[in-house]
């Protein structure tokens, strides 16, 4: 319960007119109110704060309100003139967060509407973004001023500052804190009345994280569970620099970076149904054995370069998987690759592998490959590639898991599945001053060597000089998930790249193969590919999904009935209406990961466009919503239909 003076007395108004006994009495009283709301919600926390101070401690005397470091004995802020700064720091952090220059402002994307490869998506995003744009839509961002988006807080600083805000505003969407002392998250138990503030969050939605950050899954749930109001805007503050809190909200932009990539379109994924249902799918990987033999996994980063004699030299003693364009510079060198990896459900891949070309070499790629590139290939293996709805078709019994975002993580993925070890070539996963970002010879000839603007440095397997990306980063994070999942024996890291967590850092001249039988390992290897129809790998009727589907459909159409008013409840409307989107991905990833993608597409350009409107009545766009929302799913669910009842390769 909030204190019963709070309702006539705020925060400010009792440190700054109370005596020195009357402040004592409320941050005790304070205090014992979040003991009584941890104890019932979070006895871990509860426990911990009724514990001896080790390091900081409340100070209250005639300078005024500080915080104590009592094992340096300084003040943690100045003081001026011999009076305490700390309220007045507060109070400044506390003003107006959409335009206070204390608080780093992230906005996600522009406007921006989709073209014609998008005939469905664009129905529903171009038309909320048009729609916007013709009932008096602004450059600027409009936030009502009772509402707050997305906090992430770096240190509290005695929490002042968020006591002030909740009070001030009717709604904080959501928000996270983190405290790299937990001494100084007791502090802000005085001050800071934690059930009004998650109170004023929609769901309790709010995180804490204390003295560390090594759980990266939490802030990447925290983001993935609030992806659309996350991403559309979120306020930073720091209240003060050090470097675990600046480490921590790097990590904070590198998860945050990862989630706004990789949404996916409806038409995306049609493209890999249609080009899964146009040709025949056996041999199939059923079921994943290890051979006997080490797999070189080579990407086209620019370690593999230097790694070529190594690879040349070595080739016979362990089984290569190229993946992409890494192709071309290895023919180039004068080694043959045993597989070939694909993923891509690209139009034009024919023509890359013309060009490299794929000769003889056996293609070992995801069904969703275009019926062209397909058809080059000698010798073909298929897989499932788990995350993409086409694999989720007819519920096979096994899907190769971890092969996104780049085909590199196909190669390892599969590698990590069918060999004893693997061995990382090219794989940098990461950009390193000075170098080009693929390796020489390959499909993309000349480029300059830059680093990208949004990159940020990151942690080197040798070097200290590499930088990473979004899309790096989730492939990075992709193939840490998959060693750790798949547990081969030994995973060697010979990339002057990124440092891959689960994978040993070693120079090729460091180590030695033992000879294999390569020609029985391969065919070994092959053997596992068979013809699905004849193993009950397939275990769902496809005229069954269209029941699911509708109900789906309805489940969402009902969530748009709802009464949206203000952008706060818009907000939480979004929220929900992803919840179900997410469900869906988990129960039944056939249909969450086909509508999903173009769903949140949606979700946030209505998001987008809500703040794009001067004003905070959001009735009209709300209905406009709906009524795109009905005619862009009944036009997919109309060609999905056409495309599963055609006459179609299977």
């Amino acid at each position: 319960m909030t204190n019963q003076n709070q309702k006539y007395r705020g925060i400010l108004e009792v440190l700054k007119n109370s005596s020195c006994e009357e402040i004592e009495a409320f941050v005790t009283s304070r205090f014992h109110q979040n003991l009584a709301f941890f104890q019932a919600d979070y006895p871990n926390l509860f426990e911990r704060l009724q514990q001896p101070a080790k390091e900081y401690q409340l100070y209250i005397g005639k300078e005024g309100i500080n915080i104590l470091n009592f094992a340096q004995n300084s003040f943690l802020f100045p003081l001026i003139d011999g009076k305490s700064s700390m309220i007045e720091v507060h109070q400044n952090c506390a003003y107006n967060p959409p335009i206070n220059e204390k608080w780093n402002r992230i906005y996600g994307t522009r406007a921006e509407m989709m073209n014609e490869k998008f005939p469905y998506s664009s129905i529903l995003v171009n038309g909320i973004l048009e729609f916007a744009i013709d009932n008096g839509g602004v450059t600027a961002y409009h936030l009502p001023s009772d509402f707050l988006p997305s906090l992430n807080l770096f240190g509290l600083g005695g929490g002042i500052f968020l006591q002030i805000l909740a009070e001030n505003y009717t709604m904080i969407h959501n928000f996270f804190i983190f405290e790299e002392s937990f001494d100084l998250f007791r502090i802000a138990c005085f001050f800071v009345d934690f059930a009004l503030l998650f109170s004023k969050t929609e769901h309790r939605a709010g995180y804490i994280f204390l003295e560390s950050m090594m759980h990266r899954d939490y802030i990447n749930h925290f983001f993935l569970t609030r992806k659309i109001s996350t991403s559309i805007v979120r306020f930073e503050l720091m209240m003060y620099q050090t470097p675990l809190n600046q480490s921590v909200r790097g990590i904070v932009f590198e998860m945050h970076s990862q989630i706004l990539r990789g949404w996916g379109t409806f038409e995306d994924e049609m493209r890999g149904i249609v080009n899964k249902l146009s040709f025949p799918l056996a041999p199939m990987l059923l079921e994943p054995k290890r051979v006997n033999a080490p797999i070189c996994v080579i990407a086209n980063g620019p370690s593999l370069d230097f790694l070529l004699p190594f690879i040349k030299q070595n080739q016979h003693k362990m089984i290569l998987f190229s993946c992409g364009t890494a192709l071309k510079p290895l023919l180039k060198a004068g080694i043959t690759p045993d597989f070939q990896i694909e993923i891509e459900r690209h139009d034009y891949l024919d023509e890359v592998l013309k060009a490299a070309p794929l000769g003889e070499i056996p293609l070992l790629c995801a069904t969703v490959l275009d019926k062209k590139a397909k058809s080059l290939a000698k010798e073909i293996y298929l897989f499932e590639r788990d995350g993409s709805s086409a694999a989720n078709l007819n519920a096979p019994r096994f899907k190769v898991r971890f092969t996104a975002p780049l085909v590199g993580n196909a190669g390892a993925s599969l590698a990590s599945y069918l060999g004893s070890d693997v061995i990382l070539c090219g794989l940098d996963c990461g950009y390193k001053k000075g170098a080009k970002k693929h390796a020489q010879n390959s499909y993309y000839e000349e480029e300059e060597a830059r680093i990208p603007e949004d990159a940020y440095p990151v942690a080197g397997n040798f070097s200290e000089d590499i930088y990473s990306d979004a899309l790096y980063s989730l492939s990075r994070t992709a193939l840490e998930e998959a060693f750790r999942a798949l547990k081969p024996f030994n995973i060697l890291n010979l990339n002057d790249g990124a440092k891959i967590t689960g994978a040993q850092a070693v120079h090729y001249q460091d180590f030695e193969l033992k000879p294999i039988d390569k020609a029985q390992e391969i065919k070994n290897l092959k053997s596992l590919f068979k013809d699905p129809l004849q193993g009950d790998f397939y275990t769902k009727e496809t005229q069954k999904y269209f029941f699911e589907i509708l109900a789906f459909k309805n489940k969402i159409q009902d969530s748009f009935k709802v009464k949206v008013e203000s952008k706060k409840s818009l907000f939480i409307a979004l929220d929900k209406i992803f919840e179900i989107i997410s469900k869906e991905g988990q129960n039944n990833p056939f249909i969450g990961i086909l509508f999903g993608g173009t769903l949140s597409h949606f979700l946030y350009a209505i998001a987008l466009a809500s703040l794009h409107l001067p004003h905070n009545n959001m009735q009209n766009l709300w209905q406009k919503a709906q009524a795109l929302y009905i005619e862009g799913i009944e036009a997919m669910i109309t060609y999905l239909r056409e495309v599963l009842l055609s006459k179609v390769e299977h």
